[in-house]
């Protein structure tokens, strides 16, 4: 007449109700496959919700009142719910038995052999020598690890697949050799891992295009990996152009949780963000000073003759009229503010920060900025789509002096729009080769007209047209920036085994339309719209060619500008993809 399950704490009266209508336990002869059928159905239930190792493991008929009785085993975790164990794995060599390294071992090959070993034969003899796993020290903290598997003490054991996969995504460990549940001797559970990790310390250096200049910068990056035993990561950022008197750096502590909900980053940066102008910098009313020699920005771009004019200082000149030298501050960024049952992705960051000019003259700027997505869609035919948004709002303030200030607030707003068309996809199919994709992008910016002058220049720089200087745009207030691009994957006539054929070839097309904020009585506070000028519409086409060498990236473009100019360029960085 009823089914029960009075041992279970979490099991609702009307789940073990409905197992045992479902597999015919109710209203009928209790025999083992009903209860084995009422079993699996509440096993079901379990499963769904994580609770992995729990089951039914018997049943009881009470006949005096027609009820049948389950028996549940539902464990809980240990007092500590993950237990983690660190190992390497080493090789033995085959001769003595012993522990040895690659490197140990191949020396000692090539010293027997009297000469060096070909990469070819090192290679089989390697993956020839057995291992074993030898127990090292680690870094990371299992009670970290409990916490970011939503597992406590003395609470039900409850398995998240997704969690422990953003824990295995996160780079924590280089190997896991095992992971499991473990019965304890007290009949609590213990996920036992045994894992390797990588190196804490990496350096990396490379080259990249500054956000507020323009210039190519070299750069340094160290890295300080699980820090605090957490997945915690402590970077320092070193970046240097080859004109700048002073170099850029920044100081970050990430914590990122493991990629959930609720990661953070701290950042405090110092960077030089003053743009060389082509006809020098000069100060009126004081004695002439050495000038800065102009740079030539994207010197292998189309020479066009549109770059924005150095301003002329005055002794009564204000912070407007000056040159902005430097900004110096601290930025603070949240991952998934807003709930993910809400918006899948979402970030937010505010930031202090100081400006400084050429002459001396500062002027600080609070903001704050929240960034939507990206939100990815699937189309028809096998192509995607992604939409990005973010929007800033924040204050100047400054004033004529030091000793007096005023508030000038702003906001901006940016959104980008990605699709991937896969052409020609039956065609290709046969010949397992990449797709031909047709790759359209565009980009609408817009801003108040106290927007600070740093940022209007990089969004000068960002809304470039490929064939033009990237300082030919100047400042800038508001633009939109599309592009269109058939990537056509192309195989290169080399026969050695490890060439990677990623080469393709790009027909492109670019196209910008701008509004330039210039100055009007004398600064920055004003903003003059003019859609009517020529320097502010550009666009373009070409042909480019894409190629990893020694894993980097390489890009070559040829194009020709609707004034009929040809230029070509040289870059670094793979071409975005959803």
């Amino acid at each position: 007449q009823n089914v029960l399950a009075p041992q279970s704490t979490i099991l609702p009266e009307k789940v073990v109700r409905a197992a045992g209508q479902r597999s015919g336990l109710v209203g009928s002869v209790m025999r083992a496959d009903r209860v084995q059928e009422c079993a699996k159905h509440i096993k079901m239930w379990y499963s769904q919700r994580g609770y992995v190792l729990h089951s039914v493991t018997g049943a009881t008929l009470h006949a005096d009142n027609g009820t049948a009785t389950l028996v549940v085993q539902e464990p809980l975790s240990a007092s500590l719910p993950v237990g983690v164990k660190f190992a390497k794995e080493v090789p033995i060599d085959p001769e003595t038995g012993e522990h040895t390294t690659l490197r140990k071992y191949r020396a000692k090959l090539e010293k027997i052999k009297g000469r060096e070993i070909k990469n070819e034969d090192w290679v089989q003899i390697q993956n020839s020598l057995n291992r074993t796993l030898v127990e090292t020290n680690g870094r990371t903290n299992p009670r970290t690890l409990s916490k970011r598997l939503d597992m406590r003490a003395g609470k039900h054991f409850r398995w998240n697949g997704d969690l422990w996969q953003n824990i295995m995504d996160s780079g924590i460990f280089s190997r896991v050799f095992k992971a499991g549940p473990v019965l304890m001797s007290d009949g609590t559970v213990q996920v036992q891992i045994l894992a390797q990790e990588p190196p804490p310390r990496n350096l990396e250096y490379g080259v990249q295009k500054s956000l507020y200049t323009g210039n190519w910068e070299g750069e340094l990056d160290f890295k300080h990996e699980n820090l605090l035993g957490g997945g915690e990561n402590l970077g320092f950022v070193l970046r240097r152009g080859a004109k700048d008197p002073e170099p850029s750096y920044k100081i970050l502590f990430t914590d990122d949780k493991f990629g959930m909900a609720r990661g953070y980053e701290t950042e405090l940066f110092s960077e030089y963000i003053a743009i060389d102008h082509s006809d020098g910098f000069q100060i009126l009313g004081k004695k002439e000073g050495a000038k800065p020699k102009p740079s030539t920005l994207d010197e292998a771009d189309t020479q066009v003759d549109d770059k924005p004019k150095s301003p002329i200082i005055t002794d009564n000149a204000t912070y407007d009229d000056d040159d902005v030298l430097s900004r110096k501050g601290l930025r603070l960024s949240l991952r998934n503010p807003i709930s993910t049952k809400i918006m899948n992705q979402s970030s937010a960051s505010t930031s202090l920060e100081r400006t400084s000019t050429r002459t001396g003259r500062h002027e600080s700027i609070a903001s704050g900025t929240m960034s939507f997505g990206p939100f990815v869609r699937r189309l028809p035919g096998d192509a995607k789509t992604s939409l990005t948004t973010s929007i800033t709002t924040g204050t100047r303030i400054g004033g004529e002096n030091d000793s007096s200030w005023r508030l000038f607030p702003y906001s901006s707003v940016k959104s980008t729009a990605r699709q991937l068309f896969p052409l020609f996809t039956e065609t290709l199919a046969s010949r397992n080769r990449d797709d031909v994709n047709l790759a359209l992008l565009t980009t609408v910016t817009s801003s108040t007209r106290h927007l600070p002058r740093h940022e209007a220049n990089a969004a000068g720089f960002s809304a470039g047209v490929r064939g033009y200087p990237s300082s030919s745009n100047g400042p800038i207030c508001a633009s939109a920036v599309g592009s269109v691009e058939i990537r056509i994957p192309v195989t290169i006539p080399f026969q050695k085994e490890r060439f990677n054929q990623d080469g393709k070839v790009v027909l492109f097309g670019d196209w910008m339309i701008a509004l330039q904020k210039k100055e009007k009585d004398g600064g920055f506070g004003d903003t003059i719209l003019d859609w009517r000028n020529k320097n502010m519409k550009k666009s373009s086409v070409g042909i480019g060619l894409r190629k990893s060498i020694q894993g980097i990236p390489l890009k070559y473009d040829l194009s020709l500008t609707k004034e009929g100019k040809i230029g070509a360029f040289l870059g670094l960085g793979h071409d975005w993809a959803l």
